[in-house]
């Protein structure tokens, strides 16, 4: 497992970029970064699940930083975003859209250790689960996860950066007790992260996932996953999800 922290800024000014990647640099905690001039940029390397942080520029050329936010929250509800701007006009917006920090410029070194130190203990403290994949006990974070798919003889596990096979060994019985409330076995070959799901398809019976996947919907269980997923929607609107 990586353990250093992934960022990405995204600033349109490079001595603004340039004094986010010396402040970070100089926290001492361990990360790797990519830097992007535009949200356009950013928006085009953008995967689900791919950073830790992402740094906003509020005010770019092309398209706002507040709007390239709103496109990443919504593929990405556990990403940390930090907006970096020069006036508060945003801040309400900010808040909507979950962000953990707002940064006025020039961006001040404690600041930025601040932001650093808040993800560093929210990664270290995320929930893993711990399979067997191709012979070798591997730690995933649950939030990185869409669904499991048991396929013959295996599980695939489908997360943001890719697809791992377990061992056949292991059975979706065995997982199931293994994951938070969130998680749902919505068909015999199915355990959906309802966190993950865009929108229900009741005439298809599948749940539609953020990354463009579906997942199928046992008919007895249609019902029950609707109101499975209504739920987790009212939980995270009220604080209770990522």
């Amino acid at each position: 497992m990586n353990t250093s922290l992934q960022i990405a800024i995204c600033e349109d000014i490079p001595a603004d970029a340039e004094l986010l990647v010396s402040h970070i640099t100089e926290s001492g905690i361990a990360s790797q970064h990519e830097t992007f001039s535009s949200g356009e940029a950013l928006l085009a390397a953008f995967v689900p699940g791919k950073y830790d942080l992402i740094f906003l520029d509020i005010y770019m050329g092309g398209i706002k930083g507040v709007d390239a936010a709103a496109q990443i929250r919504g593929a990405d509800r556990t990403v940390t975003l930090a907006f970096t701007t020069t006036s508060t006009e945003h801040t309400l917006e900010s808040y909507r859209l979950k962000a953990a920090s707002y940064l006025e410029k020039p961006v001040k070194q404690e600041d930025v250790r601040e932001i650093l130190s808040l993800v560093l203990a929210k990664r270290n403290t995320a929930a893993y689960i711990t399979l067997l994949i191709e012979g070798v006990n591997r730690e995933i974070p649950v939030e990185s996860i869409l669904f499991f798919e048991q396929r013959n003889h295996a599980v695939m596990v489908h997360t943001h950066a890719e697809v791992l096979r377990t061992s056949q060994t292991v059975k979706l019985s065995h997982i199931e007790p293994m994951l938070p409330e969130y998680f749902l076995r919505c068909h015999h070959s199915y355990i959906v992260n309802l966190r993950m799901v865009r929108e229900v398809d009741k005439e298809l019976k599948v749940f539609a996932m953020q990354d463009g996947s579906r997942v199928h919907i046992r008919y007895q269980a249609l019902k029950k996953a609707v109101q499975e997923y209504e739920r987790c929607l009212f939980d995270t609107v009220r604080g209770g999800g990522v």
